[in-house]
């Protein structure tokens, strides 16, 4: 690796940490509300509530929590669903990004490593046996972050209208 290479190494690491680390530190607190949306929906006594959450509800996936209370929205509360028809997409694009930030690679390849760009790194993972590369911005971020900040504030409010009374 030539030392303009191990230096933009550095600034794609760099780089990536702070996608990362903005992102998936928003991300938790979508995942710890889906927790307690699902959690007050079978534990309504407050004491089972809290160890169903401790012991069950945060090491549910994001993928099945967000199944979940897509299910219990379509069985349970169908008018509260309707509400909200993006939710369903919004869920899953959030899961998406999210998955690709946390479980993917950066691209080390030597064309990567050439490019002069500070501001995008291209992310590595695999999908249906196949090696896929995804670049995502610093504007592609800000975006990503804007709909998680929308979608957390979604799942506030459908929180708050499964636990109001009828």
């Amino acid at each position: 690796m030539t030392p303009e290479e191990l230096k933009n190494s550095h600034k794609l690491h760099k780089f990536a940490s702070e996608l990362r680390g903005k992102f998936l530190n928003g991300a938790t607190w979508i995942d710890m509300v889906l927790s307690e949306i699902i959690t007050s929906y079978f534990c309504t006594n407050q004491n089972r509530r809290t160890l169903f959450f401790s012991d069950v509800g945060v090491d549910i996936s994001l993928y099945r929590k967000t199944e979940l209370l897509l299910k219990i929205l379509k069985h349970e509360f169908p008018a509260i669903l309707a509400s909200y028809p993006r939710l369903q997409q919004q869920l899953n694009a959030f899961r998406k990004f999210r998955n690709l930030l946390a479980h993917s690679h950066i691209d080390m390849s030597k064309s990567a490593l050439g490019a002069k760009s500070t501001d995008e790194v291209t992310f590595i993972f695999y999908e249906d046996g196949k090696t896929k590369r995804q670049t995502v911005t610093r504007t592609d971020a800000q975006l990503r972050a804007k709909q998680a900040n929308e979608l957390r504030d979604t799942l506030l409010q459908v929180q708050r209208r499964i636990a109001a009374p009828v």
